[in-house]
């Protein structure tokens, strides 16, 4: 009996070692990490041979020039094709400041095939950092029937401080030009499609995988920036002319191909929508891109420097066929190479009125008491107030709190501001079109 058990691990072994193809997939590293801190790298390791199974296997690593980081070899009953193996490196990613790319392949036992074994990360390790949103944008079209799930996924999606959505139409009255020639680099010309990160380097394509959205996007949130956003908006109501306002740092010297770009986006968009039953109201539709399909080039230089800001204007006049009172400002830095695009990060901010002082007249009054707070704070509305909408805006130009409905007596509570960094955030409350805006100070 030994001697039988010996001759069949034998033949497992060789089974084993006869022309398997291991490769990897759904791995993930942030584009921007904290030095000194460390990342599990994981990855789901299969295999492509369609007859001969993977039994054993290890994945490793390297940094640059660094030392090569082995992993575990492991065994399995083994894998074929629509299998796969979860497989996380017992050594966690944790370096020094650097910019470089961190290499990841995986070693099969009996594996002929290496031209599909390697993954490669752009990973630029930072001593400073800005705080990571995520940009989700989404193609869609109102005759689309199988859009309004993935409509809502992304809905909900944008009802996190961290995640920017921007839904880009296609062949209706809500497309635009601009949009379209943006959206046209992507290679998406169905929908539903979802791109996020604007595809990595083209590392993540766009899916129509709306179920995986919101995971995918949960994953990116873990890392970093390079550069925060500040983001300023004027609007003048009567010219109807709009100023929007980038101021760019830059947290470390990096070389890199950067642009700039920014979209109006409008919510609350009352329309029809295939399949989407009486009533449908259409969120985060692109209406402009401000700095073209390709974004404006030649603001952020080749190499910045390190606490550097770099500034940028765009001006436009906005048709009397938006809601001015719904519309936002999405902006955001991105690298090229090769064609390809990665973000680098993403604000979005509402439209602050100028020239108060000529349409003082339809400034809507509010008031907020205590402020400054600290726990919890009270917005007054004008009496007989029945329906409102209520903003709460970071002065990065991050929407950090959002409330529709009808006021108590006037009043809304906006509670839990302990949970908020302590400093100043804009108010923007919208009533039947009056917008007023309130200086909130939150206190440790």
């Amino acid at each position: 009996m030994r001697h039988l058990l010996t001759i069949l691990l034998a033949v497992i072994s060789v089974i084993g070692a006869m022309g398997q193809d291991a490769y990897m997939n759904t791995a993930f590293v942030p584009r921007y990490w904290k030095a000194g801190q460390p990342y599990s790298i994981s990855a789901r390791v299969r295999n492509a041979n369609g007859t001969t199974p993977l039994i054993t296997f290890r994945v490793d690593w390297r940094y640059n020039n660094g030392p090569v980081q082995v992993g575990n070899t492991q065994s399995t009953t083994g894998i074929l094709p629509g299998q796969y193996w979860p497989y996380t490196h017992p050594v966690a990613f944790n370096q020094t400041a650097a910019q470089g790319m961190l290499k990841v392949w995986v070693v099969g036992v009996g594996d002929t095939n290496h031209a599909n074994d390697t993954l490669y990360f752009p990973v630029d390790v930072l001593g400073v950092w800005a705080t990571k949103s995520v940009l989700m944008e989404q193609y869609t079209g109102i005759w689309c029937q199988f859009c309004p799930i993935p409509n809502s996924t992304t809905n909900t999606l944008d009802l996190d401080p961290f995640i920017v959505v921007a839904k880009h139409h296609n062949d209706d009255e809500l497309s635009s030009a601009s949009s379209t020639a943006y959206w046209q680099q992507f290679s998406a010309n169905y929908s539903p499609a979802g791109v996020m990160e604007q595809e990595e380097f083209g590392a993540l394509p766009d899916d129509a995988a709306y179920d995986q959205w919101s995971a995918r996007a949960e994953q990116r949130k873990l890392g970093v920036s390079a550069a925060s956003i500040g983001l300023t908006t004027g609007f003048n109501a009567w010219q109807r002319d709009l100023t929007v306002n980038l101021a760019v740092t830059f947290t470390a010297a990096l070389s890199g191909n950067f642009v700039v770009n920014a979209y109006i986006v409008e919510d609350n968009v009352p329309g029809n929508q295939v399949a989407g039953g009486s009533g449908y109201i259409h969120q985060q539709v692109v209406r402009e891109v401000m700095g073209g399909a390709s974004g404006t080039a030649g603001v952020i230089p080749a190499i910045t420097a390190a606490e550097a800001t770099y500034n940028h204007q765009y001006t436009f006049n906005v048709p009397t066929q938006w809601n001015a009172s719904n519309l936002r400002v999405i902006a955001t830095v991105t690298e090229k190479r090769n064609n390809t695009s990665w973000t680098v990060n993403v604000v979005d901010a509402g439209l602050t009125l100028v020239g108060i002082d000529e349409q003082s007249f339809n400034e809507l009054p509010i008031s907020i008491q205590p402020n400054p707070a600290q726990q919890e704070a009270w917005i007054r509305l004008p009496a007989g107030t029945a329906s409102a909408s209520i903003q709460v805006i970071a002065a990065d130009g991050r929407l950090v709190r959002a409330w529709s409905g009808t006021p108590r007596n006037g009043l809304v509570l906006l509670d839990g501001l302990n949970a908020f960094p302590a400093g100043a955030y804009l108010v923007r409350a919208v009533v039947d079109g009056r917008v007023g805006h309130q200086r909130l100070v939150v206190q440790p």
